[in-house]
């Protein structure tokens, strides 16, 4: 008679740490206080007749009294907050006046993220932040001491199934520099030197290095027209630079027995686990600033991550180098994509036979558009194109900015067939590959209408039986 497996063990209640309330908002409360007690003080001691104010004591009394009531509250809020991880959920209870419970089961647990503000790193404590799945169902334990906050996020993970899916032998290749910290293998780190290099070769740091003499020019000769279009701007853009520049700095793409991590940050460190079982898309992109050194940006559609996610979670390689691409392509697609990815980068593909359309096992062959597309699309028509793979579909395209994009059969959700007036003229359509939100989004453009048919209903059955396979 075989035993059931046993359950996991019951954990009792347990608190956050003493100062977590502080780091939340009560030091944000202290500075506001300190500065408003300032502010009238020298108020007080600048009036002309400084008997006529309250006396220094009463000042004391109700600056210590405002203390006090602080402290109190936090030591309440920190009383009251606490976690515990149970046989089938994750619960943590918070709130003084409005106390919430909150229950994340560990079958819909979907990342478990670990953060650390600048402020909690200095006091060496971690946020601890679950994703699962249902909107309003995510769980927040801010803050734990650092090793207590690596050890909850690992039982998490492995209480919620999340440990890696790739087989030990398809990464077996992959560089072997491992960290001692950790124990982990960094499969690629991205030199800060490099990140910045690459911020100046964008389209938008070059809009602002125009943009300011531009502004400075409309100041000194007085047109306020050109101010408010060109301030705007340069707000946006610079603003948005610098955030993405301060958030992907000290990127590293680690592995360990626990499955693929990130780790990014430059104010705020977070590091995250690359939900490999949610990755639904990959992108690889390439500006044309980027083409004479090689590199390559990353990004991934992941299932319940919005397009607009701001906390870099698609992001699995800001800049990288053709090969550090094709390292972080290896540990989320089988060698085959790989190779198809390869040939869709460099532009080596051609045309393949007429009939499948596809991609046989151990070829790099796209289907490109057909020469009548050129009046559509004169400079790029030959990169236009699509392979199959045993186990993905891939999209290329692009002169000016390089792409390549890839979506596994069993993630594609639905396909659409689009036939704009132009191309019903030059009997040609584009199939849009639609899976979910971000910022892949696969299309094969400008085809034969009767490839581009026979490709949405080739690609139908293939999505079709690969989520057999996987169900």
């Amino acid at each position: 008679m075989t035993r059931p497996d046993p359950a996991p063990p019951t954990d009792g209640w347990r608190r956050l740490h003493p100062l977590s309330p502080l780091l939340r908002g009560g030091l944000a409360l202290v500075a506001a206080g300190a500065w408003l007690v300032s502010n009238q003080l020298d108020s007080w001691m600048s009036a002309s007749e400084l008997q006529e104010g309250p006396p220094l004591t009463l000042l004391g009394v109700l600056a210590a009294a405002g203390l006090l009531v602080l402290v109190l509250t936090s030591w309440l809020s920190w009383r009251v907050s606490r976690f515990r991880i149970g046989a089938s959920t994750l619960e943590v209870r918070t709130g003084l006046v409005l106390r919430q419970h909150r229950q994340v089961r560990y079958d819909r647990i979907q990342a478990v993220d670990l953060r650390r503000p600048l402020l909690a790193r200095l006091a060496g404590l971690s946020e601890v932040r679950v994703q699962s799945a249902g909107a309003g169902s995510d769980a927040r334990l801010a803050y734990l001491p650092d090793a207590d906050a690596h050890e909850v996020r690992r039982r998490l993970m492995a209480l919620a199934g999340r440990g890696d899916e790739r087989a030990p032998e398809e990464t077996a290749s992959l560089p072997d520099d491992r960290s001692a910290d950790r124990g982990s293998l960094t499969l690629v780190r991205v030199p800060g030197r490099r990140l910045l290099q690459a911020t100046l070769f964008r389209g938008r740091t070059l809009a602002v290095l125009v943009g300011v003499p531009t502004l400075l020019w409309a100041l000194a000769t007085g047109r306020g027209g050109v101010v408010a279009v060109v301030g705007p701007a340069l707000l946006a853009f610079g603003g948005n630079t610098v955030q993405e520049l301060v958030r992907e700095w000290e990127f590293r793409l680690q592995r360990d027995h626990d499955g693929i991590h990130v780790s990014h940050g430059l104010t705020e460190l977070k590091a995250s686990s690359v939900p490999v079982h949610r990755v639904q898309a990959v992108a690889l992109r390439q500006p044309v600033l980027w083409r004479a050194p090689g590199w390559w940006r990353i990004e991934v559609n992941v299932a319940g991550v919005g397009e607009g996610s701001d906390d870099g979670a698609t992001v699995l390689l800001p800049v990288g180098t053709v090969q550090e691409a094709l390292t972080t392509l290896r540990v989320l697609r089988p060698d085959h994509d790989v190779r198809a990815a390869l040939a869709g980068m460099t532009g080596a593909g051609v045309a393949a036979p007429e009939g499948e359309g596809g991609l046989p096992p151990g070829s790099t062959a796209y289907t490109v558009a057909p020469p009548r597309a050129v009046w559509l699309s004169p400079l790029v028509r030959r990169r236009h194109g699509y392979a199959v793979t045993p186990d993905a579909l891939l999209v290329c395209g692009g002169r000016v900015r390089r792409f390549v994009e890839v979506v596994p059969h069993a993630r594609v959700q639905s396909l659409r067939l689009r036939q704009g007036p132009l191309q019903r003229r030059l009997g040609l359509a584009t199939v849009e590959v639609l899976t979910t939100p971000g910022p892949a989004r696969p299309r094969a453009r400008h085809l034969d209408a009767g490839e581009a048919t026979r490709l949405l209903n080739a690609q139908v059955g293939r999505s079709s039986r690969a989520r057999e396979r996987v169900q």
